[in-house]
């Protein structure tokens, strides 16, 4: 006989029928997790072969609705169902022997650890890191001149290295009357050759159809140039003519419909930029490489310069040391003061001999190289013009190219400008099993060409491509040099902000970009301009190197 105490500490616990409930819901459907079983195949049990044909037989039959189901009954030591209890039943499972639900509580305890470790590990498994994305939104400014361009791309171009009449014209009339003929409204041809060809225009000054006049190497150079050298009333034709198109050039930078344009000489190149450009307010010109000889010249006209590159700190000798407390003093103080202490006049001119040789050699260490870059801005870009157009020695005398007056290069027309396209070859490249399309420029690459051809290339929506550049090195000092905030920085009568995008943008709506192109030469920000030689882009992001 059971006793009533016990009866009565089973009726007050109900909590722990709904946990042990719970606890068979959280079994079945983790060996259903485990197993690849859908939860209702686990709790329905499959009934044996005699069973079913019973079962055919009797659906034959009419079935009586009053009849208990045989096959959907459960074993008497089997947990009853609470679904499937009745209000008779009720009691019994009330009646359960507290032992047997501690055990059932402890057993599910335990599968709710193994349940949690199991999904810990699922998760662990299924997660897979994605990488973000590496690169940037925008193409660097390169102001160094570039001889050719490759571009590279798995897939073919929309554009071809060979036109047709239409667009040919399209392109040039586009070039020459600056317009953006993809996004403006006219009754040019719009198809990519055509917008293609306007990218790879440029204007020249001279133009000598036998003489290859940028870049001037004189050692590819074939040709004899003496009838030039040796005839005077040529040689004062081509200068007269070419200070009329230098001077045409530079007032159309002073107005700003010129962005800016290079002049390359035999022995140095200068890139000349309007205000603006680069978020500075004032015109500025940047020379490189220079030489003592021209340094001393520009200081004898009273044009102010600044070396960005220069090495600002240098270990100096002791003699140096000396050599220069000499020179910061008056030359004749230091005479007496030599001759007081009682040092001979022949040793006194030997000394300022030594000092001014190894000053001489310091000034002429850099000669030649990045660091030599000069830069002017303001009245001294124009007293930097002036300089240059009556110098008559910017011509050489003697080699393939004496008598021939330096190279002007821009992106905009000017007085006795001549248009002049680039050479284009198309090929494909094959690299083991992968195919390439490539297409090469040849010429005086300007800086506003690649990015261009990026925009074009992203109309195009070409997921992938690659450019390889092979630069000018003489003018690399020029991306070296960002755009002279440094020396702004460094001077403190020179410190300045830099004026807002906005200015330059307004100022500079006729220069001949459009307003893409534009707002990427007018940033202020000197790390957008970086100097390189291959740049790839993978989904709209640019890596260069």
């Amino acid at each position: 006989m059971e006793n009533p105490q016990e009866k009565n500490l089973d009726w007050k616990m109900p909590d722990q029928v709904m946990k042990l409930r719970k606890f068979k819901l959280r079994k079945v459907a983790l060996q259903a997790r485990i197993n690849g079983t859908r939860v209702a195949e686990a709790k329905t049990p499959q009934p044996s072969s005699s069973n079913v044909s019973a079962s055919q037989t009797a659906s034959k039959k009419r079935k009586n609705p009053f009849a208990k189901n045989e096959v959907n009954k459960k074993p008497k030591n089997c947990t009853p169902d609470l679904e499937s209890i009745s209000g008779d039943s009720t009691f019994d499972l009330l009646s359960l022997d507290s032992s047997s639900i501690k055990k059932n509580e402890d057993l599910y305890n335990a599968s709710a650890v193994v349940e949690d470790s199991i999904l810990e590990q699922a998760k662990a498994t299924a997660y897979v890191p994605v990488e973000e994305p590496k690169g940037n939104k925008y193409i660097p400014i390169n102001w160094t001149l570039k001889t050719k361009l490759r571009l590279m791309s798995p897939k073919p171009f929309a554009w071809k290295g060979k036109l047709k009449a239409s667009e040919e014209a399209s392109g040039t009339t586009g070039f020459v009357r600056c317009l953006d003929i993809g996004e403006q409204e006219t009754t040019l041809d719009t198809s990519p050759n055509a917008r293609f060809h306007q990218c790879c225009l440029v204007w020249q000054h001279p133009s000598i159809p036998w003489m290859e006049l940028f870049p001037r190497s004189q050692s590819k150079l074939n040709v004899v140039n003496d009838f030039v050298a040796m005839n005077q009333a040529m040689k004062d034709a081509l200068y007269k003519d070419w200070c009329s198109s230098f001077r045409s050039l530079f007032h159309l930078l002073r107005v700003r419909q010129c962005p800016y344009f290079y002049v390359c000489g035999n022995n140095f190149t200068v890139l000349f930029r309007a205000a603006g450009i680069c978020g500075i307010s004032e015109v500025q010109a940047l020379l490189t490489p220079s030489t003592r000889g021209l340094r001393e010249a520009l200081k004898n006209e009273e044009i102010q310069f600044t070396m960005p590159l220069k090495t600002k700190t240098r270990r100096k000798t002791a003699f140096e040391l000396y050599d220069i407390k000499i020179v910061d003093d008056d030359d004749e103080h230091n005479d007496q003061w030599l001759k007081s202490v009682g040092i001979e006049e022949s040793e006194i001119r030997r000394i300022s001999f030594s000092q001014t040789k190894v000053q001489t050699g310091r000034e002429c260490d850099v000669d030649n190289l990045h660091e030599s870059l000069v830069f002017v801005t303001g009245v001294e870009a124009q007293a930097l013009f002036n300089f240059l157009i009556n110098c008559k020695t910017i011509m050489t005398n003697c080699g393939p190219y004496s008598g021939i007056p330096p190279t002007l290069l821009s992106p905009v027309a000017f007085h006795g400008s001549t248009l002049k396209p680039l050479r284009v070859r198309e090929s494909t490249v094959c690299n083991g099993l992968e195919k390439f399309y490539s297409l090469e420029l040849n010429g005086p690459i300007l800086p506003d060409v690649l990015p261009s051809l990026c925009s074009l290339i992203s109309c195009d929506q070409l997921e992938k491509f690659s450019v390889s550049c092979a630069q000018l090195t003489n003018t690399v000092a020029f991306t070296l040099a960002k755009h002279g905030v440094e020396v702004a920085e460094d001077n403190d009568d020179k410190k300045e902000k830099l004026p807002p995008n906005i200015f330059g943008l307004e100022n500079l709506t006729d220069c001949g970009f459009n307003k893409k192109i534009l707002e990427h030469f007018c940033n202020s920000d000197p790390e957008r301009i970086q100097n390189f030689e291959s740049l790839t882009c993978h989904n709209n992001l640019y890596t260069w190197t």
